[in-house]
């Protein structure tokens, strides 16, 4: 195989003796000089860890080329957002339509009105009969640059005590997934009802198994969980 090696013109010019028994190394085997990353490629990348979190709904307030208002639109998954466990029954992949409806405010920084939609399998609380939870709701965030100079940190600051406020320092971008899937959430536990009639009538209490065994539904097995410990 031929081999062919890189000599610095220094070298040649110096009076040091170059061994004959030099190792000479292919063309293949030496390294490309590495660029060093954004800094949103460090906060998706966490910094610098070798695990890459895939983010979803991202905003960015430094966004130049945008004025004034706009919009967009995400197409994701319940198993995108990792919310496959509200799925009582049928494939745990549903599309969920995320509509951003977002303004620039001179020297602020960006509001956001989003509107989720989906349709999730669900149990009836009260009949136990299996329905379409049609999901149609809506949030409000603001997405404000931060003034601090904690550079300790490499990920987005959440609002404190205010969950429609994130803060993101310049070069970074706000992630709206954890809202989403929040928003998602609460909406679906909050009537979980297949009708109106189920609605204005008493729960039915259904067997499963044997009648001298209590059964849980799987929606507060982990708070089972945590009492027996």
């Amino acid at each position: 195989m031929d081999v062919r090696c890189l000599i610095s013109p220094n070298l040649l010019n110096s009076k040091i003796k170059v061994s004959g028994n030099t190792h000479h190394l292919p063309f293949s085997s030496l390294s490309k000089k590495h660029q060093a990353s954004s800094p949103i490629q460090a906060a998706i990348n966490g910094g610098g860890s070798s695990k890459t979190v895939k983010r979803l709904i991202t905003l960015s307030p430094s966004e130049g080329k945008w004025n004034g208002n706009w919009k967009t639109q995400y197409d994701v998954s319940l198993r995108d957002l990792q919310l496959q466990d509200l799925v009582e029954d049928g494939p745990p992949n549903s599309r969920v339509s995320v509509d951003l409806s977002v303004q620039r405010h001179a020297s602020m920084g960006l509001s956001v009105d989003g509107r989720i939609m989906t349709s999730i399998a669900r149990k009836c609380s009260i009949c136990s009969s299996l329905y379409p939870r049609l999901i149609d709701t809506s949030f409000t965030v603001w997405i404000l640059p931060s003034s601090r100079e904690n550079r300790a940190s490499t990920l987005p600051e959440i609002g404190g005590d205010d969950p429609s406020v994130i803060y993101v320092r310049p070069g970074y971008e706000a992630n709206l997934d954890s809202l989403v899937q929040d928003t998602i959430r609460l909406t679906t536990y909050a009537k979980d009802i297949c009708s109106d009639s189920c609605e204005k009538s008493e729960p039915t209490l259904h067997y499963v198994g044997q009648t001298n065994t209590a059964s849980v539904d799987k929606r507060w097995s982990r708070l089972l969980e945590l009492k027996k410990k």
